[in-house]
């Protein structure tokens, strides 16, 4: 399926595009890492490795939670690179979607993107029998010494995502599809493949991008099902929110994204975004 990629709006020319994603290809230096913790034992700490490009940006942070979509994870380290500013916090586990732990000798594991909530946490972890109790504790504590450690200041989180042919699309959310209540607006562009989308709590994010032809939900707060996610969790909490998704394989058009966030938060958040 042929796609189109906007290109002319954000500043950067196809050429500058072609030598970037080459560069992050040969390349995944970055100024700050964090190496990740892995922890099988008795108290969890969730695998977050931190990759900076320069000093953090205040209130503002990256997320990119599932290990295996490596292409939204190598082009924002790449693009923190460039501006030398921003952080990215990836939970990382052996290039899995998934992290694993151990509660007395038995394993669990848990979705990344759905323990922000309770009820997110209990589905995730659908577990029942010996040792549930326990490993439901720790999942919860781990996930609030996460917020309070890295959360607690944030103004605008930015996640990370990839999606794989036959799996997620902007046309689920449209009328008919299984995620259509969780929408309060929809806005489809014949400029993009249904891939790549954004995916917003705001309506000044979901208007500026859809200017820019993208293809944009805009959450419905008030509605949407709790399934534990950040977006769920950002609403709940004032936070904006918003998410790049892109194709496994649409490095360029993710790359276009990305140059489209950097626009956005100088705009809207220039204090932050600022050098200092």
């Amino acid at each position: 399926m042929g796609w189109f990629i906007p290109m002319g709006h954000y500043g950067l020319g196809l050429i500058r595009r072609l030598w970037i994603l080459l560069w992050f290809a040969a390349s995944s230096l970055v100024y700050a890492q964090t190496a990740p913790q892995f922890h099988q034992t008795s108290k969890l700490h969730l695998p977050v490795v931190i990759s900076c490009g320069g000093q953090p940006w205040s209130h503002i942070v990256w997320l990119h939670p599932h290990a295996n979509e490596t292409t939204s994870a190598d082009l924002a380290i790449q693009f923190l690179r460039q501006q030398q500013r921003g952080c990215l916090y990836r939970f990382s586990q052996s290039h899995s979607r998934y992290v694993t732990f151990l509660v007395q000798g038995k394993s669990y594991r848990f979705d990344p993107n759905r323990i922000f909530t309770p009820k997110g946490r209990a589905q995730t972890l659908n577990c029942g029998g010996r040792g549930c109790k326990e490993a439901q504790q720790q999942l919860s504590q781990a996930v609030n010494e996460f917020i309070q450690q890295y959360l607690t200041q944030t103004r605008l989180m930015v996640a990370l995502h990839n999606n794989r042919v036959g799996g997620l699309s902007v046309k689920h959310y449209a009328a008919g599809g299984d995620l259509a209540t969780n929408v309060a607006r929809l806005s489809l562009s014949d400029q993009a493949n249904r891939d790549d989308f954004f995916y917003v709590t705001t309506d000044r994010a979901f208007d500026f991008f859809a200017r820019r032809h993208f293809n944009v939900v805009l959450q419905h707060n008030r509605q949407v099902r709790d399934d534990g996610s950040l977006s769920v969790w950002a609403a709940d909490q004032q936070i904006e929110y918003i998410n790049v998704e892109a194709g496994i394989h649409h490095a360029m058009a993710q790359q276009a994204m990305l140059e489209a966030v950097w626009t956005y938060m100088q705009y809207y958040y220039p204090e932050s975004v600022a050098a200092h």
